[in-house]
């Protein structure tokens, strides 16, 4: 008792002072049965014993009045359960497999006969989930370690899952790997989905999957498995209003054994991607090496595991920009000559280099450049695991995941220098009062930092910087022109640590197993946004960049802060219960509650803005140090409900339904772009009428005249609302034969205030019934004329989910596992985009082309992917086994494995690219153009990466009206890709030797990525040429890696 109380009193007390993570049993899973003798009585006071195989922990539980026995939050692995009655042979049930959240039934029948005896229950547990009503699944240990994964990136798992697809076109692509990549769960936006490892929130800044700056998520030799959680989770889970990805990590046994590996890459292996300049392959070297070891301190008692990883990777991508021409520095262009201002002169010869690739025939030309961006990554773990007696099992954990990356943008003359690391650090003990009630607590202390940095890779003179401050500002040509310097929101510096705490109480009697938990998580988010401080000119085409007319200028006063120290608190209590109501029917019902606090800067720099009516008054309508919106998260309560039955009273067969209600909690990824620039603690300005070009501006800024400035901010609508799902399911599962199960399922879910994105600040807009279009107001003016950008986010975007799942799944058995599962989905939404801008998705405009009329975005959700295909396996050849000596070492321990994702395109945006209907938006550039006569989104794609679609087949609507091109209309490439592995398993001894050779995309298949279309018209209104062009892949080329690893 002395030396749990030493032990586990800080974990353990610091949980129940604060309930907290209504995750706490994500880790864990359950093994209950019913004893009976031969004649199918129930057997009372009979003695179970549940035994770890691999760590010797034993539970010992009595059987109740029912002859039941469940215990409880037991660690993944292998187990063996043994009954004992006075008069009875005892029985034996060896090689359950416990999983995360996972019910395993374990009956057995004693019969009569003596004590000295044993019987021995051969055959697997049903795989059919006989009590949970959740929909989702549970990646094992054998796919995390045996599948081919590019990157080595465990979590391009959670897509084997049904219900699960791939966002394409998110923000960076999946080129480096699947770590950057996000994931949609049953329809919902990917930062709905909430990522725990041993319980514990590690969703990045964003709320997204955490990952590295080289594309991946280390750590697959650390993970024991981990689970997808798709649909109507339970009460006991929150802060994710989509879906729960859940991971284990590996812990020590009363053996030794670990791992050492080493897989290499080089660009020799590899096939060229499609637009490698000359069919030449660009240099690439990839080094991924580490080692795992996990033993005892004290056999049966005292456990230690560790795990290091590696990665130096040196990645040549072909990049295509879109500059001026030899001609048009010489001052032509295809309409006539045009005298090349000069002031505009040294930033042309500069910052343009001439290209040498295709002519567009406007004076615009392809530049292919090859850039290596080297990266390196450092990933380690490091857990201890202690049996402190029979009651009480404490475990410390530390993570760390630090790495670095210099990627080169469009603009060959510009790099982005970027750090992430990642440190993770969780206690937690489990206390067993008795063999019905069992206690969780745990803490953890998680931290994220990212740093941005954006340089030129040529000595700009800080005579040509149109601000004082140390980086050069941007340069933007809205006719198609690659842009030049910075972007919008780099250098920026965000550091966020996570103080969690938690405890969960469950209770199990005869019928009901009831748990009782909370959840408190302490935001703590320093950061630095740059938001423009080097300034940026915007040109409407490129004749007048040339002639030096400018068409805007963005930029900020010298007084401008934008750096924040911002706290905030959530907390959450649960009740649930799993009540068997009958031996086939299995009823789980709970309520959750959830609430945080308004967030607050430590230095009160916010400002809340009441009514968008006061902004007519200036500057006086914002308050300056109050809350920036009010807190919508009073009340609410969610409850859960879901039930498991076995119709045929058999357990190889189950239905399971469900529903609830999910909460996604106002966090750091809802504000954190808003508080950065928010007026007046930003003080940004937007220039309508330019006078000059250069560093003029700024002077000419400082002095405050001869500029007619309208101030620039970011708000949040002050009576926002609380953003929800409900969610509801059915399935169909059975057990086709011993391992293998299929299932067939419905999953349907509605999206409610869902965060929406715009610039109210435009001029106001009617409806003109004569031709269908909204018409911009004439000689109306804006609606707040001393301010220019003021985007804001209001909680009111609706999102229509409905889905058909099917899956087969083979456990594995007898050297061959192997699950395929197929999604047919629809996702539709009023917004897509929860985040800042354009930072969301590449497939869709921005913000809003008008944010007074959030209907009119209908459409599909940019990561709307009607049919989704994968496939994996694992497959021991069964060759030479007869064969001994030197023919058995030959033949014997080949092992294949695949991944096969087949899908449908991601849909896309054409824009017009300027301002076409005068409605003096920021946002301007984001109108849509109108389908030509006779065309539609079902005959406009032509299906060339060179023409992806026809551009004849849009035109612009009347002058000063916005254009019925309905949002996402079109549809992208679709994705086909085969990754194979072929092992070669060597014995040395009782130890493992395994020689890799894995290939990523088998069929070198070019997975074109969406086309461009954010600009399909010159401000003249010609269309842009190429501007249907598909300029880079989705997916690398075939790629081979090899490997070695030593197993022991």
């Amino acid at each position: 008792m002395r030396a749990h109380l030493w032990a586990s009193l800080g974990v353990w007390l610091l949980a129940l002072i604060v309930p907290a993570l209504a995750g706490a049993q994500a880790t864990t899973g359950t093994i209950s049965g019913t004893i009976t003798d031969e004649s199918k009585a129930v057997l009372p006071g009979v003695t179970v014993q549940v035994r770890n195989v691999e760590t010797g922990n034993t539970r010992t539980i009595m059987t109740d009045a029912r002859g039941g026995f469940r215990a409880l939050s037991l660690q993944p692995g292998t187990y063996a359960v043994t009954a004992e009655l006075q008069g009875f042979t005892p029985a034996k049930r060896d090689t359950l497999i416990v999983e995360i959240g996972r019910d395993v039934p374990a009956d057995l029948v004693l019969k009569l006969g003596a004590l000295s005896e044993q019987v021995t229950v051969q055959g697997a547990a049903t795989n059919v989930e006989l009590s949970s009503a959740v929909a989702g699944g549970v990646v094992t240990t054998t796919q995390i370690a045996e599948l081919p994964l590019n990157g080595r990136s465990f979590m391009q798992l959670a897509t084997l899952q049904p219900g699960v697809t791939v966002s394409r076109a998110t923000s960076r692509d999946f080129t480096g790997g699947f770590g950057n990549t996000q994931v949609s769960i049953g329809g919902a936006r990917p930062e709905m989905t909430g990522y725990l490892l041993e319980g514990t929130n590690i969703s990045d800044i964003s709320d997204k999957a955490p990952s590295s700056m080289a594309g991946v998520l280390l750590g697959v030799d650390a993970v024991k498995e981990f689970s997808v959680q798709t649909h109507d989770y339970a009460a006991e889970f929150g802060r994710a209003a989509g879906g729960v990805i859940s991971a284990v990590t590996k812990s020590g046994t009363n053996a030794i054994h670990g791992t050492v590996f080493e897989f290499l890459r080089d660009s020799k292996f590899d096939a060229p991607n499609f637009f490698d300049p000359g069919g030449a392959t660009p240099p690439f070297t990839r080094n991924q090496f580490g080692a795992t070891a996990g033993g005892p301190i004290v056999k049966n008692k005292l456990f230690y595991f560790g795990s290091y990883e590696g990665l130096r990777q040196n990645l040549s991508l072909t990049r295509l920009a879109r500059l001026p021409n030899a001609t048009a520095h010489n001052g032509i262009l295809p309409a006539g000559a045009v005298a090349i201002s000069p002031l505009v002169k040294p930033y042309f010869d500069l910052l343009y280099p001439i290209p040498t690739g295709k002519d567009f025939g406007d004076g615009t030309a392809e530049m292919r450049h090859t850039d290596v961006d080297p990266t390196h990554e450092h990933f380690i773990v490091g857990k201890v695991d202690w049996q402190i007696g029979n009651t009480d099992t404490v475990f410390v954990r530390v993570s760390s995941d630090r790495s670095d990356t210099t990627a080169h943008q469009e603009h060959p003359l510009f790099v982005e220098p970027t750090t992430t690391d990642t440190r993770y650090f969780t206690a937690q003990d489990q206390h067993l009062f008795s063999s019905n009630v069992l206690n969780v607590a745990r803490m953890a202390v998680n931290t994220t930092k990212r740093t941005d940095d954006f340089v030129a890779t040529v000595d700009i003179p800080k005579s040509m910087f149109f601000t004082e401050d140390p980086h050069f500002g941007s340069i933007t040509i809205q006719s198609g022109v690659s842009g030049v310097g910075s972007t919008a929101t780099t250098p920026v510096d965000y550091d966020q640590t996570l103080f969690q705490f938690s405890d969960t109480l469950t209770m199990s009697t005869p019928r009901h197993t009831m748990k009782f938990g909370g959840d408190v998580q302490r935001y703590h988010f320093d950061g630095f946004s740059y938001s423009r401080f080097g300034g940026e000119f915007r040109f409407t085409n490129l004749q007048n960049f040339m002639r030096g007319t400018v068409n805007r200028f963005t930029g900020n006063l010298p007084n401008t802060d934008t750096q924040r120290n911002m706290r905030q608190t959530y907390a959450a209590f649960f009740a649930q219960d799993e009540w068997r109501a009958s031996n086939d029917l299995t009823v789980n019902y709970g309520l959750r509650y959830e609430f945080i606090t308004i967030p607050y800067d430590l230095q009160n720099r916010v400002a809340g803005l009441l009514s968008f009516d006061d902004l007519q008054s200036g500057p006086k309508g914002v308050t300056p140090g109050s809350d920036f919106f009010k807190n919508p998260s009073k009340l609410d309560f969610a409850p859960r409900l879901g039930i498991a039955w076995k119709p045929l009273g058999k357990d190889t067969t189950a239905v399971k339904a469900g529903t609830g209600l999910f909460y996604q909690p106002l966090t750091t990824s809802f504000y954190r772009g808003t508080t950065f620039r928010i007026y007046p603690y930003f003080a940004g300005v937007d220039i309508r009428t330019v006078p000059t070009f250069g560093p003029a501006v700024q002077q000419l800024l400082s002095q405050g005249t001869g500029l007619a400035v309208q101030k620039r901010s970011e708000f949040i609508e002050y009576n926002t609302k609380q953003p929800y799902t409900v969610q509801y399911h059915v399935s169909l599962q059975h057990e086709i034969a011993p391992n293998l199960v299929g299932e067939i399922g419905y999953i349907g879910s509605r999206g409610y205030n869902l965060p929406f994105y715009g610039d109210p600040n435009s001029v106001p807009v009617r409806f003109n019934q004569a031709d269908g279009h909204y018409q911009v107001i004439p000689g109306a003016g804006l609606r707040y004329p001393d301010w220019g950008r003021i985007r804001t986010r209001i909680n009111i975007a609706r999102s229509w989910y409905n889905g058909m799942t099917a899956s087969l799944n083979r456990r594995f058995s007898n050297g061959l596992l192997f699950q395929g599962s197929y999604t047919f989905g629809n996702s539709r939404d009023t917004w897509s985009g929860g985040q800042i801008g354009g930072s969301d998705f590449e497939n869709g405009a921005g913000s809003a082309t008008d944010w007074w009329n959030p209907q009119a975005e209908l459409g599909p959700s940019s990561y709307d992917v009607r049919h989704t295909f994968i496939f994996n396996a694992v497959y021991q050849l069964p060759f030479g086994k007869s064969l001994s000596g030197a023919a058995a070492q030959l033949v014997q321990g080949w092992q294949l494995g695949v991944i096969a994702n087949l899908a449908s395109g991601v849909p896309f945006t054409p824009l017009i690219g300027f301002d076409w209907a005068k409605d003096l938006s920021s946002d301007g550039t984001l109108q849509k153009p109108d389908f030509a006569s006779g065309r539609n989104g079902s005959n406009v794609i032509v299906g060339s990466p060179d023409n992806w679609f026809d551009l004849s087949a849009f035109v612009l609507p009347p002058a000063g009206e916005y254009g019925t091109v309905p949002r996402n209309s079109l549809r992208g490439p679709d994705l086909r890709i085969v990754d194979l592995s072929i092992f070669k398993n060597q014995k040395v001894g009782n130890q493992n030797l395994q020689f890799r050779v894995e290939v990523f995309n088998l069929l070198n298949r070019a997975n074109f990525a969406t086309p461009n279309s954010g600009a399909l018209f010159n401000a003249d209104g010609t269309p842009i040429p190429g501007a249907s062009q598909i300029t880079h892949t989705a997916t690398t080329s075939r790629q081979l890696q090899l490997g070695v690893k030593f197993v022991f």
